[in-house]
């Protein structure tokens, strides 16, 4: 038997409740694709110091593998130096991709997995673990066309969570959760 009046822990409540969904929340079901997960790295390559690098080096990547090759190609050189800095680019264009092909495999292990937005922050579950994390562990987001990508506040966005707009039950709901996230988080 719980007392009635027990004070409620610092920082919000514990767990949501456990069935149904409380006035306001919003609530998805879904099954992180490939496709997710490229999208959502992507977009969080926009927002961190580390995406701004990556896509630098594939600027310059590409800018002097053609002009090595061109070059090496009037000049008689070994067009080899160019061609590996085409490679390089190649594969940074690739790295979302990659990146979300082995993300995948470990998603595949957890099952579907189930979100609940609130004004309190956001639970993800699955069939292995249950994760509460309030807004201000994750205070800006980018909304994509398929996609919301909550990112940390770190120069990197390292920590990322991502929320597939197919999980919701229709349109309403997609405009209740844009709304908690644009109350709660920065959009980026």
């Amino acid at each position: 038997m719980t007392d009635a009046h027990q004070p409620e822990p610092a920082g919000g409540p514990v767990a949501p409740q456990a069935a149904g969904t409380a006035a306001g929340a919003v609530e998805l079901e879904f099954r992180p694709t490939v496709q997710d997960l490229t999208e959502a790295l992507r977009a969080r390559n926009r927002v961190g110091a580390a995406g701004r690098r990556q896509r630098l080096l594939l600027v310059l990547s590409l800018v002097l593998g053609v002009a090595y090759a061109v070059g090496a190609g009037v000049a008689g050189l070994n067009p080899l130096p160019g061609g590996v800095l085409l490679v390089v680019a190649f594969a940074l264009l690739l790295s979302p991709w990659l990146q979300a092909r082995q993300f995948q495999r470990m998603f595949e292990r957890q099952g579907g997995f189930r979100a609940r937005a609130d004004e309190t922050g956001l639970t993800l579950s699955n069939d292995n673990s249950v994760t509460t994390t309030y807004w201000r562990a994750l205070p800006r987001f980018v909304e994509t066309p398929n996609l919301f990508v909550l990112v940390s506040d770190d120069r990197n966005a390292v920590g990322m969570t991502v929320l597939a707009k197919r999980g919701v039950r229709d349109e309403a709901e997609l405009d209740r959760l844009r709304a908690i996230l644009d109350r709660h988080l920065q959009r980026r």
